[in-house]
């Protein structure tokens, strides 16, 4: 398959691993099925932490066999979350069970996607490119959860159960295309990344060396698991922002569409920005600032000044995903992919419930300014960092 064809499939199926009407609505269906708040946290503690467990066996596995299989089975897996949810009738375990696939789909493409990308890439010698390639990826991920949260939203006033099944196509759909996405590895025609000796297991080994050796692989890994992470946070908490705002009800999925639809098109237009360091200081303190300014409002149009501060840092989020791949030796690049994952997981945790607690105690609007503020260390961090000769984007 040439490059061109290999690149629509790709964008397609990480559309459609996305494109799922339950994210508008699943949270609220927890609660009218009976769960208490309570209950509903554990739950996504337990998403998180099945993410993380799951996360770098799978990134093994990957490695170790051929990445398109994984493909195929991450959105079955992912389907059958929602097949469960569909007949759980609000019983907390089913639930439960159902987190447990979504993270293992999660797991499944999540090392395996990029790799295969970037080996792909390799092959065709257009590397130089990743960054642009990526961003388009970016951008389909993006506006999968975009019109997925959107049509969702319409689709819940009539019934949030169709919103459940409904959830279910694009899935197969996206594990069908699967199919077309070759692992470059298995004709021989890739870099040596995946000529690996030995065991299952080895993989880890590698990936354990590449952060060891590699000053820069860690400096790109903790630039994308504190700083940027914090934006990534922030929005499992927006709805709240939104009534604290006084934002009506039926606007929140146009915002959030909106929002992923403006952050995609950013995401595409990344590589442009590349070859400016100072961007990665930059646009992150710009962020902060907008989330400062936006914790001051009380009306609905704060929320502009909230998008603004998740759009801003879209760039820098692309260039630091593409240099992170381009430094790393590649022997167990997914492994070594799914550390970052791994990592983004355990500091998403503890931010999470960090945030939560602090909102409780001042208040959601203040919690976001004190966010931004949290921009300030990392920023002086990050332009230390850049002085002695490291860069986290390209």
């Amino acid at each position: 398959m040439r490059l061109s064809a290999f690149l629509r499939v790709y964008y397609a199926y990480a559309f459609l691993f996305d494109f799922i009407f339950a994210y508008a609505v699943y949270t609220a269906l927890f609660s009218l099925e009976g769960l208490s708040t309570s209950e509903i946290g554990v739950l996504l503690a337990f998403w998180s932490a099945s993410a993380i467990v799951l996360e770098m066996p799978s990134g093994a596995l990957s490695d170790h066999f051929d990445r398109r299989v994984l493909l195929v089975f991450a959105p079955l897996a992912k389907a059958g979350t929602f097949v469960l949810w569909g007949l759980a009738q609000g019983d907390f375990w089913i639930y439960g069970a159902g987190f447990l696939l979504w993270s293992l789909g999660q797991a499944l493409q999540s090392g395996s996607r990029e790799a295969l990308l970037y080996e792909r890439m390799a092959a065709e010698g257009r590397t130089d490119e990743f960054d642009k390639v990526l961003g388009r990826d970016n951008a389909a991920e993006g506006l999968g959860i975009g019109l997925g949260t959107l049509f969702g939203g319409f689709v819940a006033y009539w019934s949030f159960e169709w919103a459940i099944w409904l959830s279910i196509p694009p899935l197969l759909v996206a594990a069908i295309l699967a199919f077309w996405l070759e692992d470059v590895r298995r004709n021989g025609v890739a870099e040596d990344d995946g000529d690996v000796e030995g065991g299952y297991f080895t993989h880890f080994v590698h990936a354990w060396r590449e952060f060891r050796e590699r000053a820069e692989l860690r400096f790109v890994t903790t630039y994308i698991a504190t700083g940027l992470l914090v934006f990534e946070v922030l929005e499992e908490f927006d709805e709240l922002y939104y009534l604290a705002v006084s934002l009506p009800v039926w606007a929140w999925g146009i915002v959030a569409a909106g929002v992923e639809a403006i952050f995609a098109l950013a995401s595409i237009h990344a590589y442009r920005l590349a070859g400016r360091p100072w961007l990665a200081w930059t646009l992150p303190a710009l962020g902060g600032v907008l989330l400062i300014a936006a914790s001051q409002g009380r009306t609905a149009p704060y929320v502009l000044l909230l998008a603004a501060g998740y759009i801003v840092v879209a760039p820098v989020t692309v260039l630091a995903e593409a240099r992170f791949q381009k430094i790393m030796e590649g022997k167990s690049r997914a492994t070594t992919t799914s550390a970052l994952v791994m990592a983004e997981n355990v500091v998403g945790i503890v931010a999470t419930l960090v945030f939560g607690f602090l909102a409780d105690w001042v208040g959601i609007l203040p919690a976001y300014g004190w966010a931004g503020l949290v921009m300030a260390p990392f920023v002086f961090w990050v332009i230390a960092r850049q002085r002695r000769g490291f860069r986290a984007t390209d």
